[in-house]
C-alpha cells in the first residue's frame, strides 16, 4: 500500500485548477449521463446493432463491478495523509476495482470492436487512460484500483462479445445465464446501491432488446432533424422517468430502485423505439 499512496502524494503535487477541472470532466465522461446519452443516439438514431453490443456489454461490467467492491472491500484513499480528494460524490461504495475506470474500459472497447478503425481504437484507449489517470489526480481511487478496472473492464466485454455471438448463433435466451450469478449478489448485497441500479438497469435493457428483436425490429434512421428529435424526446421521457418514478413509487427502498431502472433500461432498448415507429405509421 505505501508504493501506491506514493503515487498518490506524487500526483498531488500537480494540483491546479485548470488541471482539476480538466480532470474533473474527464471523471464525468466515465459517469451515467454521458454513457446513456452515447447508448440512445446509438441505439435510436445509428445502429442498433452496435447499440446492442455495447449496451449489455457495459450495463454486465458494471453490474460486475460493485459486486466485486462488495466482496473485497478496501476502503478508498479518501482521508489519507497528503490526499486531498475531489469529486467525492461521485466515490460511492469501496475501492476496487475503480468502477469510473472499469465503465470507460468496457464502453470504449465495446465500441472500438465495433468501429474497427485505427485512430478511433487509438482514441478509445487514450479515454481509458485518462479516466484512470482522473481518478488517481482526483484522489478517490489506488492505482491497483485503476489496473484492475482497465483489465477486469476489457476482458469482460471480449468474453461478452463472444457470448453474444455464441447466443446469437443457438438461443438468445442464452444471455439470461451472463446475469443469473449477479441475481445472488443482488440478494447478498441489497444496500448496495450502485448493484441493485445498474442491475435493475442491465435486466431491463436485455428485456427489452430482445423484445425488439422478436416483436419490434426498430430500424433507426432518419434525416438528421428526424433523429435529433427523436434523441432530445426521447432523453426527456427518460429524465422524467427517473424523477417522475422516484416521487410516485410508493416506498423507497432497494426493490424501488431496482424497479425504476428496470423501467429505465427497457425505456432505452424497447420503450423508445416503440413510440418512434407508432408515430411513423401515424404520420404514413
Amino acid at each position: 500500500m505505501d508504493w501506491q499512496l506514493n503515487v498518490l502524494q506524487w500526483l498531488q503535487q500537480f494540483r491546479h485548477p485548470v488541471l482539476d477541472g480538466f480532470f474533473q470532466f474527464i471523471s464525468f465522461t466515465a459517469e451515467e449521463t454521458f454513457y446513456i446519452a452515447i447508448a440512445a443516439w446509438l441505439l435510436w438514431c445509428q445502429n442498433k446493432r452496435m447499440a446492442h453490443q455495447i449496451g449489455f456489454a457495459f450495463l454486465s461490467s458494471m453490474v460486475l463491478n460493485p459486486t466485486l467492491k462488495s466482496v473485497i472491500a478496501l476502503e478508498r484513499p479518501i482521508g489519507m495523509e497528503g490526499i486531498d480528494s475531489l469529486r467525492t460524490h461521485t466515490a460511492t461504495g469501496h475501492s476496487f476495482p475503480s468502477g469510473h475506470t472499469q465503465g470507460a474500459a468496457s464502453f470504449w472497447t465495446a465500441i472500438a470492436i465495433q468501429v474497427k478503425t485505427r485512430w478511433f481504437s487509438l482514441m478509445c484507449a487514450a479515454m481509458i487512460v485518462l479516466v484512470a489517470l482522473s481518478r488517481l489526480y482526483l484522489g478517490v481511487h489506488w492505482p491497483m484500483d485503476v489496473l484492475a478496472g482497465i483489465g477486469i473492464g476489457l476482458l469482460w466485454v471480449l468474453f461478452v462479445n463472444w457470448f453474444m455471438a455464441y447466443a446469437e448463433r443457438t438461443h438468445r435466451g442464452l444471455l439470461w445465464l451472463l446475469l443469473l450469478p449477479f441475481f445472488l449478489a443482488y440478494f447478498a448485497y441489497p444496500d448496495n446501491k450502485d448493484l441493485v441500479t445498474v442491475f435493475g438497469a442491465a435486466l431491463g435493457f436485455l428485456a427489452g432488446m430482445q423484445l425488439d428483436l422478436k416483436v419490434l425490429n426498430y430500424q433507426p434512421g432518419g434525416r438528421w432533424w428526424q433523429k435529433a428529435v427523436k434523441f432530445i424526446f426521447g432523453l426527456a421521457v427518460l429524465l422524467l422517468l427517473k424523477i417522475g418514478l422516484k416521487m410516485l413509487l410508493p416506498f423507497n427502498s432497494h426493490i424501488a430502485d431496482l424497479i425504476r431502472y428496470a423501467i429505465i433500461g427497457f425505456w432505452l432498448s424497447f420503450g423508445a423505439p416503440w413510440v418512434f415507429m407508432k408515430i411513423s405509421t401515424l404520420r404514413t
